[in-house]
């Protein structure tokens, strides 16, 4: 196997975990408090998270996962807002700043039981720099940020995002 397959074994099969580990949760983990969080380990991953209450879902997770050069990007939607199993885009809108990504609803995308946007691709260090580009004007926008997936939409506050993104881009774009 060469290294450049090996590589892209090694990054599907942490995608693969990272999702398998969130579906376990529909809804926020015990460890998850109302507003945004980041949570980071030791493999150069970080997790970007915006709960809007405690126990209420996950309305977005961005995580970046350097260790196998993946990114993941997930949202917990009301259920029959988004066909299944079609390609869709998920859009993050800040002022002028605009993000959008592809991907698709999939039943246990976020939860066990609940369908949810997911959207994985490769991310070596190029890819990252287009990520930071384009993402970071909105994560650090002034206003709230608007996230539409298909039908559904909600404005996501930045009040307290400020206090985390550092972690964040800390691990990710650094």
């Amino acid at each position: 196997m060469t290294k450049r397959a090996h590589r892209r074994v090694v990054a599907v099969s942490g995608a693969m975990l990272f999702l398998a580990a969130m579906s376990v949760a529909a809804v926020a983990g015990p460890g998850d408090k109302a507003g945004w969080s980041v949570d980071t380990d030791l493999r150069k991953r970080a997790f970007l998270k915006y709960v809007p209450a405690g126990q209420g879902p996950r309305l977005l997770v961005v995580g970046c996962l350097r260790d196998v050069d993946s990114i993941v990007i997930l949202s917990q939607h009301e259920p029959g807002a988004v066909p299944p199993d079609v390609p869709v885009t998920l859009t993050l809108v800040n002022g002028a700043a605009k993000y959008a990504v592809q991907g698709k609803s999939e039943a246990n995308g976020v939860g066990v039981g609940e369908r949810g946007f997911v959207s994985e691709f490769d991310a070596d260090a190029n890819k990252r720099a287009e990520l930071q580009q384009k993402l970071l004007p909105v994560l650090e926008g002034k206003g709230a940020i608007a996230i539409t997936v298909g039908a559904w939409s909600r404005n996501l506050p930045v009040s307290g995002l400020a206090d985390v993104i550092g972690r964040f881009k800390a691990v990710c774009f650094r």
